[in-house]
C-alpha cells in the first residue's frame, strides 16, 4: 500500500475492531495468568465441598488403668486409635512398635520390672502430628 492512498471506511472500522479484540484477548490472558490461574477451584455455591470427613488423631488406652497395681509380671496393654497406624510403646526396660488393626484396636503383652513402671504410648498421623498417653503401673511380687 502506498502511504497517501485512501482506504475505505469499512476497511478502517474492521481493522480497528480486530486491533481492539486482539488487545482484549492479550490483556485478558495476562490477567488470568497473574490473578486466577493459581487459585483453587470453587464450587458453584462458592464453598469447597468436602468429600471425606477430616480425621482427628485419637488414642484411647483401655488397659492398664492409670496408677494401677499389678501382682503379675506381665500385663496386657490395649487401646484404640486410627486404623492401620504404627503405635509406639515405651517402657522403662523396652520399646515396641506395633500396628493397629483395621478397626483401630491394638494389644501388647508387656513385661514389668519390680517397682514403678512408666509406660508411654505414642501414635503419629500422616501429617506428623502425635498424641501420647502415659501410665504408671506398680508391680509387686508380694501380695498384700
Amino acid at each position: 500500500m502506498k502511504l497517501n492512498q485512501k482506504i475505505s471506511t469499512k476497511f478502517f472500522v474492521l481493522a480497528n475492531i480486530v486491533i481492539v479484540i486482539s488487545a482484549l484477548v492479550f490483556f485478558g490472558s495476562i490477567y488470568y495468568i497473574l490473578y486466577l490461574s493459581d487459585q483453587p477451584p470453587q464450587s458453584l455455591l462458592g464453598e469447597r465441598l468436602l468429600t471425606q470427613k477430616p480425621k482427628t488423631l485419637i488414642i484411647d488406652l483401655n488397659q492398664p488403668e492409670a496408677d494401677s497395681l499389678s501382682f503379675d509380671s506381665s500385663i496386657l496393654l490395649s487401646g484404640k486409635t486410627l486404623p492401620n497406624v504404627e503405635v509406639l510403646v515405651f517402657s522403662d526396660t523396652s520399646d515396641f512398635v506395633i500396628k493397629s488393626k483395621s478397626d483401630g484396636t491394638f494389644t501388647l503383652n508387656l513385661e514389668l520390672e519390680e517397682g514403678v513402671n512408666q509406660i508411654s504410648v505414642v501414635v503419629f498421623d500422616a501429617n506428623g502430628e502425635s498424641k501420647t498417653i502415659k501410665r504408671s503401673v506398680y508391680y509387686s511380687k508380694e501380695k498384700m
